[in-house]
């Protein structure tokens, strides 16, 4: 089974393309199972998510691709949701889905993955005068730590997500810092996805590294695939190079969830 659970469309402002033509390229890639996970609606950082007018629309749009494509492709409903220490939208947890990704896209209230971030951590300027590396990855996945511990998602997001800040290495192994966090994960029934996206931008590595997937394993963390899609080319982009990967480090089953249940299947 070919998955893929993580693409957006242009209803969350930073992404192009219906969910018409996401399917179609889907189907050519020979995706199985593919799922739509726009950013959730929240009043903090509206420039990056789906308004919550625009919530109708995306159910509609859903629903109506469903019975389109019902007899080619198995489509599923969710949000990428952001794990904020403050202004999260509860209400939407208890919202009718497939299932939910939990992810850290903000710490000490700016955007991990913003390319301004980017370069003002590489210069120490501003917020960055005095963190490094190791601080940075300590911090990131204290919040993972704490999102997994809320147990209202199904899955994690791109978990290792703060190393596009910056190339530089902890003093401190990974492994140790992820520690905490993925006993976390691991108590609270999550899976983590192998995201693709860092493939196409400047890290040239899946999320998660090597290193910390193999990590994930001696967990016995289930896993399942995201291509992150923000455009229709990226649907099912390094399909097979991440599901190799995987299965390298030992995985051979993945898996999906339809109304929160979750499903293993082999890939």
């Amino acid at each position: 089974m070919k998955v893929d659970l993580h693409n957006h469309t242009y209803l969350c402002k930073h992404a192009v393309g219906i969910m018409d033509d996401y399917i179609e390229k889907a189907i050519k890639e020979k995706i199985d199972i593919l799922g739509f996970s726009d950013h959730n609606p929240m009043k903090y950082d509206k420039k990056h998510r789906m308004e919550n007018k625009y919530k109708k629309d995306y159910i509609q749009m859903f629903e109506d691709a469903k019975m389109k494509y019902n007899n080619k492709i198995k489509l599923l409903f969710a949000y990428e949701f952001d794990y904020l220490d403050y202004g999260m939208n509860k209400k939407l947890l208890k919202e009718d889905v497939d299932y939910l990704i939990g992810s850290v896209h903000f710490l000490n209230q700016f955007l991990v993955d913003d390319p301004k971030m980017i370069k003002e951590y590489k210069k120490g300027k501003n917020l960055f005068k005095d963190v490094d590396a190791t601080t940075l990855w300590n911090n990131y996945f204290e919040q993972i730590r704490k999102m997994a511990k809320t147990e209202y998602f199904n899955i994690v997001g791109h978990i290792d997500l703060v190393k596009i800040l910056t190339n530089e290495e902890p003093k401190k192994d990974i492994r140790l810092i992820a520690k905490d966090a993925l006993k976390e994960i691991k108590k609270s029934g999550m899976a983590v996805e192998i995201n693709a996206s860092g493939l196409r931008k400047s890290v040239k590595d899946t999320y998660p590294s090597k290193k910390l997937l193999e990590e994930i394993y001696s967990y016995d963390i289930p896993i399942t695939f995201g291509s992150d899609s923000h455009a229709v080319e990226h649907v099912g982009y390094k399909k097979d190079y991440c599901e190799k990967f995987a299965k390298n480090i030992g995985y051979t089953n993945c898996v999906y969830f339809e109304k929160r249940e979750m499903i293993k299947v082999k890939f």
